[in-house]
């Protein structure tokens, strides 16, 4: 399933990349959007047939353990809709004696809020970007490195983020910061740039106003390409983009660019791929371990099934995501050739170097490496 959906999407980038710039027939932001919409795959996936059953049996007399999740997205997301599944797999296959309630929309705070929250065990769970912990988990940051996945196959990265000796040092990382990670993606849901202007070349990001999120590691990316990062808060973007001169383009993943309307506001997807922030789901580490063992095992064995129904979903919906903006809005495609990739990985590498100083791991960034290209995985 995930080699044809990666196929799928590898076309579609393909037959699209003309468009700005090229030899190709382009479309127009302004142009009709397509007669019928772009139709979502997440219906095509049942988080129920990922679920093996295997699973440790919880004693008759066991505890009962209410455990809860708090997140900033919305009830429609996806991810919200697993957690829905993680919430019904866990009750179920322990008979009542685990349940869960899920805070959705940032219910019980900010993403900082709610990770501090966790630490302090003032709630058990939470699920959100990775990099959002690095007050308490600077290996975090890992993921915000610049072209981190760059030429590696979505396959492959699940597999060393799953189970690797590099999911090992992640976990111990989480629980020396007082966290254990239950889930953890990455390699999907990749930042691409939207532009009022055509983005092909290094010349082309001169100067480019920029609106990113107030993360470091974003800005410094941006300012190392030669372009102007502006961090502005998400819910003054649309606004700013309509406004001539404020910003020119954004950074964000498409499902953002999508769900936000961008596309009525920005001409341009320009798909640098140029960071994959991960998605980690991580529990208070002393309230996992106050539970039994075999509690302890029916929640990682439960929780590692839906990592790959995460992932599954995950990378569809990025596909969707982008005939969405392309077929149905109309957003032209930059092309990102060779040379253009090369030119961005060159310069960005000041940025590389800043985020890998604040992991401050090396043996976490040598062990991903080495096993993204070819070493074992565990």
């Amino acid at each position: 399933m995930k080699k044809l959906l990666s196929l799928a999407l590898a076309c579609t980038l393909t037959l699209g990349l003309a468009s700005c710039g090229g030899t190709g027939t382009s479309t127009s932001s302004n142009a009709p959007a397509s007669s019928s919409a772009v139709e979502s795959p997440a219906a095509q996936f049942d988080a129920a047939s990922y679920l093996s059953g295997d699973y440790p049996k919880l004693p008759e007399d066991g505890p009962a353990y209410s455990l809860s999740i708090g997140h900033a997205m919305q009830e429609s997301t996806e991810s919200h809709k697993m957690l829905l599944a993680l919430k019904d797999a866990v009750e179920k296959y322990s008979d009542g004696k685990i349940t869960i309630t899920i805070y959705p929309n940032s219910q019980l705070g900010s993403d900082s809020e709610m990770i501090a929250s966790c630490v302090a065990g003032d709630m058990d769970m939470v699920l959100q970007c990775g990099s959002t912990h690095a007050t308490f988990v600077p290996e975090t940051v890992i993921f915000d490195i610049p072209f981190l996945f760059s030429g590696y196959d979505s396959e492959k990265i699940e597999s060393v983020l799953t189970d690797s000796k590099f999911r090992d040092l992640y976990n111990q990382a989480n629980e020396d910061g007082g966290l254990v990670c239950l889930m953890l993606r990455a390699g999907t849901d990749s930042m691409n740039l939207t532009s009022n202007k055509p983005v092909t070349s290094m010349e082309d990001l001169k100067g480019l106003k920029i609106r990113t999120a107030q993360v470091e590691s974003r800005m410094a990316v941006w300012n190392a390409l030669g372009a102007n990062p502006t961090p502005m808060a998400f819910n003054e973007l649309y606004m700013a983009l309509q406004k001539n001169g404020t910003v020119d383009a954004q950074d964000n993943n498409l499902s953002n660019a999508l769900s936000s309307a961008l596309y009525e506001v920005q001409e341009y997807l320009v798909p640098t791929h140029h960071m994959t922030p991960s998605m980690d789901l991580t529990m208070n580490k002393d309230k996992f371990y106050s539970m039994p063992q075999s509690y302890q095992d029916l929640l990682t064995a439960i929780c590692e099934d839906m990592s790959a129904y995460d992932y599954d979903v995950c990378i569809a919906m990025e596909q969707y995501y982008y005939d969405s903006l392309v077929q149905e809005h109309g957003m032209q495609v930059c092309e990102i050739t060779d040379e253009f990739l090369t030119d961005m990985q060159t310069a960005a590498a000041p940025a590389v170097e800043s985020a890998k100083a604040a992991v401050g791991n090396d043996a976490l960034y040598d062990t991903l490496y080495q096993l993204l290209d070819g070493g074992e995985s565990a």
